[in-house]
Order: structure tokens, then C-alpha cells, then sequence
């Protein structure tokens, strides 16, 4: 059996590459405020997707644009729940001005990370979005604490794997801080990417291989080669099918 299967990217973070990348994509994760964007970006990015018909989606993150919501942040829930709540809706009310339907949610950075292997923090997440935004899609990793969470409160689900992030394990990225967590060479990627086409598997750094299952593959905005990824992923995915595991 095969499926179609969606490119999304992290956009609207300050890139000059975003109008290059959107034609490639189904989705695109818009910064909201918390790590990145303003009204203006929000509105720039959603017009973007609005001509090239690529559905949007929030990117809410801890807030702290000083260090690009990329180190965890220890808040209490509610603190936490209340900037995520302002971040989304900040997003979904200049959607509604622009006659433009929110899609789904994915959590930016290490709040993504960290909501991954991190139990607490997943279930938080998870009620705050039944809470919430109880019929909006999320983006995870297949097997995650936060994919396990959602599903646990009837939240929908998107299996999302990385063209170019190593793996820790079959539901972890390995964090930035490690040398090689990002992947720079295009080969390279097509190389993860195929197996994950062809196989419906990840391999991790030590080498180990694990199934997953692939609604959407994310490639980031603020990569290098985001542009030539961008089209590599496209063209690699021609006809937008996998096997499912």
C-alpha cells in the first residue's frame, strides 16, 4: 500500500530563501513570535503559502528569541501553556484575516525536542492542545512520548521524519550541540531520504536501523542548501508514495 506524502518547512524565521522554498512544499511551520517573526513575517509567510496553495501550520516555541528557542527552558506549565496559547492564536488571527485556514501545529526547537523524551512535558503539551485547539493537527516523530500523547487525547496526527537531521534513535534527533546532528552534504540526504522512501526506516549514528512511518518530511528554512533540498526532496518524491510500516 502506498500514500501521499507532504513536504513541510520551517519558514517566516528571517530566511531571504522562503519565496525559493514555498513552491516546493505542502505545509510550511510559520514562527509565531516566541523564537522568531512578527505580524509582518506572519502575514508576508501566509501569502506566500496562499499563492503557491501550501497549507500553514503554527510553530509556537519556549519564548526566547535570544537564543532562537533553541535551549530548554524550565517553565512552569501554565507560564508555558500561556505563551504557546498567545504564539498560536497571534498566528491563527492574522490567518483568519487572510481568509486562510490554520492546518496544523508543530512545536520549534527544543521544545520539540525536549517534548519528545521528555514524559511531564508531553503530557502538558498534549492537554493543552486538547484544550485548545482540540481537532488541529500536530506534527511528531512515529513512536514519540509527544506522538503517544497526542494520540492518547484523540489529537491527529502527522508522522513526521527529517531530510536533514541525524538520528539519536528511532524518535530522537540528535541535538545540535553534537557534531554531524545537522546533515551538509546534499548526498548525504538523499541517502537518509531513500531509505526512508524505499524502506520506510531511519538509520541512527550508531548505526542502527528502525521502522517509522512518514506523513511529512521537514526540511528547515534556515539550512544552507535549504533552496537545492528543497528541490531534491521534490524530485526525490515524485509521485509522493511510500510503503507503510
Amino acid at each position: 500500500m502506498v500514500k501521499k506524502i507532504d513536504i513541510n518547512c520551517d519558514l517566516g524565521e528571517g530566511m531571504p530563501s522562503d519565496p525559493d522554498i514555498m513552491p516546493y512544499l505542502g505545509s510550511c511551520n510559520i514562527a509565531c513570535g516566541g523564537h522568531a517573526g512578527d505580524d509582518a513575517s506572519i502575514r508576508r509567510t501566509i501569502r506566500l503559502a496562499k499563492k503557491y496553495q501550501v497549507n500553514i501550520g503554527a510553530h509556537p516555541s519556549y519564548p526566547d528569541k535570544d537564543h532562537f528557542g533553541r535551549i530548554s527552558l524550565n517553565l512552569d506549565p501554565e507560564t508555558l501553556k500561556a505563551s504557546l496559547k498567545m504564539q498560536i492564536e497571534r498566528l491563527k488571527n492574522i490567518a483568519d484575516q487572510e481568509q486562510v485556514n490554520l492546518h496544523h501545529i508543530k512545536f520549534h526547537g527544543s521544545l520539540y525536542l525536549d517534548s519528545l523524551n521528555n514524559q511531564q512535558l508531553a503530557d502538558h503539551l498534549a492537554s493543552f492542545l486538547q484544550s485548545h485547539y482540540p481537532k488541529q493537527r500536530i506534527y511528531a516523530p512515529y513512536g514519540s512520548l509527544m506522538a503517544r500523547a497526542a494520540l492518547q487525547l484523540n489529537i491527529p496526527l502527522c508522522n513526521e521524519v527529517f531530510a536533514d537531521r541525524r538520528y539519536a534513535s528511532a524518535t530522537l534527533l540528535l541535538p545540535r550541540k553534537h557534531a554531524g546532528a545537522v546533515l551538509q552534504d546534499l548526498p548525504e540526504i538523499e541517502k537518509q531520504l531513500s531509505l526512508l522512501l524505499t524502506e520506510g526506516k531511519v538509520e541512527t549514528i550508531k548505526g542502527d536501523m528502525y521502522k517509522v512511518k512518514t506523513d511529512t518530511i521537514c526540511i528547515h528554512g534556515d539550512h544552507p542548501k535549504a533552496v537545492e533540498i528543497a528541490k531534491m526532496v521534490s524530485s526525490n518524491i515524485s509521485g509522493n508514495t511510500t510503503p507503510q510500516a
